[in-house]
């Protein structure tokens, strides 16, 4: 006999009984065995019921099979940098993605004052949805036509920078202006669930904080550049306008500040170590660094990390990286997204590049789970579940974990969903979850199996992969089996 703690089976799931049954319950149970490759073993030698047990149903546990395979989940993989801006690399040349980035200047999303380019978001979004992906993105406010022409017509200050125009960040007809836009973006977009997540962008080059385009008017970009209290004031307006969507804070911004209300943060140059120079690299100096503030190295715990390549990968080839390092960085990091600007993946590095995609964001096992074997129409369906999520990060959309009884020809005649909330679930920690569902009094009588799922934000469909044997096609995993019985004996065991 197997018991608890011995192992997972090759295959399927293992199954416990947690008290004596009647012979054709046994039965039953070594059919179904056969019949799904799962394991049936009992709790101990049969023995006479006592009161107790008469009283309460019998219950069952199973234990699913871990898998290793790359798992395609919401908020978490390769990014899809602006859909490979007209040539995308072939899947086999880049990771499949579930998050698509988009940089947008505000000249392009209000060419005209007062008149916002809602379409321009709401087509990407579009395009996102068809190919599995939800949309992240930043506002530039320096790069190419950067702020519109109306606001500079104004009179706002500006300076002609590398690739861009660097605007006034303190001129109050920027604040004024730029508030208004934030809050037309989140009243459309701040709590849409067809947005993974918003970088706290606008200051700066690329929207990046910082001022490197200026080279040769340095000074000039730093008497434009905001204060510490316009950095601040336009950081609060993310969080304002955008209460409902996970928010990134760029490293060179304000970062403590951010992240100590609830931002995750992202750094543009990962893998830098002597992309520039041989006495100075982004991952030791400013990464690192960053991190040795305790309040920046908890952010993952409530906001997402995004790292976007410095150059290329090939790059790092080029210049002799060591890739083993830098992505181990980035699980130490607890990375969620890499943006690997959709350029193809060096093929010498698809193998490692394939194990850091199973270990980055988040990867839920379900250990085991007890239930309810029988009951009556009307009747309570107990689930307790142990969790584990392996990966390196929590998800940071709250995804419904729900159940379902499915019949042999596919109908779902019952479905409910958790008090548990899997965005909570951080790495390393053992969950336990516990559910009582009422069944409908016209419930039919027979043998259902018994499904879990993780599902999209609005319920509707199940939507997050887990790490574990026996995805159907809509994403739910069939674990287990209950049957539902005419009426009540009376010893409390439902009867045939």
């Amino acid at each position: 006999m197997k018991e608890k703690g011995s192992g997972l089976p090759t295959s399927g799931a293992l199954v416990k009984t947690s008290r004596s049954f009647p012979i054709l319950l046994t039965i039953w149970y070594l059919l179904l065995s056969l019949a799904t490759s799962i394991d049936v073993v009992t709790a101990g030698e049969p023995a006479a019921a006592t009161d107790d047990q008469r009283a309460s149903p019998p219950l069952v546990t199973v234990y699913p099979l871990q898998i290793d395979d790359i798992l395609y989940n919401p908020g978490m993989g390769f990014a899809d940098f602006h859909f490979g801006f007209d040539h995308p690399p072939s899947r086999t040349q880049y990771p499949r993605s579930t998050v698509a980035y988009f940089r947008w200047s505000w000249a392009d999303l209000e060419p005209v004052e007062g008149e916002y380019n809602f379409q321009l978001v709401d087509d990407v979004i579009a395009q996102a949805r068809a190919k599995g992906e939800t949309l992240a993105f930043r506002i530039m406010t320096e790069y190419e036509d950067g702020s519109p022409a109306w606001l500079l017509d104004k009179g706002v200050a500006s300076v002609s920078v590398s690739g861009g125009t660097f605007p006034d960040y303190n001129d109050p007809r920027f604040l004024e202006a730029h508030e208004r836009l934030l809050k037309a973006l989140g009243a459309r977009y701040g709590d849409s669930p067809a947005i993974d997540h918003v970088d706290i962008g606008s200051i700066g080059c690329w929207g990046e904080w910082n001022m490197a385009c200026c080279l040769g008017v340095e000074a000039r970009c730093k008497q434009l550049y905001a204060t510490e209290d316009n950095q601040r004031k336009i950081t609060d307006w993310y969080f304002q306008y955008f209460p409902a969507v996970p928010l990134v804070a760029l490293v060179g911004g304000q970062l403590a500040y951010a992240t100590a209300q609830g931002a995750g943060w992202r750094g543009d140059c990962f893998g830098d170590y002597g992309y520039f120079r041989s006495d100075w690299n982004h991952m030791d100096h400013v990464y690192a660094r960053k991190l040795r503030d305790p309040v920046v190295a908890e952010a993952w715990k409530h906001g997402p990390i995004e790292f976007e390549v410095c150059g290329v990968m090939q790059d790092w080839i080029d210049k002799g990286f060591n890739l083993d390092l830098i992505l181990q960085k980035g699980l130490e990091w607890h990375v969620s997204v890499l943006n690997a600007k959709s350029e193809p993946v060096p093929e010498s590095w698809r193998p490692r590049i394939e194990e850091f995609q199973k270990r980055l964001g988040y990867r839920l096992v379900l250990r085991e789970l007890t239930h309810t074997v029988e009951t009556i129409p009307g009747g309570i369906v107990t689930v307790r579940s142990q969790w584990n999520n392996v990966g390196v990060a929590p998800m940071y959309h709250d995804h419904p974990l729900a159940y379902r009884l499915r019949s042999n020809e596919g109908a779902v005649v019952a479905q409910w969903e958790s008090e548990a909330r899997p965005m909570d679930w951080l790495p390393g920690s053992s969950i336990q979850v516990e559910d009582a569902h009422p069944l409908s009094e016209d419930l039919p009588a027979g043998r259902y199996h018994l499904d879990v799922a993780v599902l999209s934000e609005d319920g509707s469909t199940a939507d997050v992969e887990l790490a574990i044997a026996g995805k159907r096609a809509d994403r739910w995993y069939p674990v287990s089996a209950l049957t539902v019985r005419r009426e009540q004996a009376r010893d409390g065991a439902p009867s045939p």
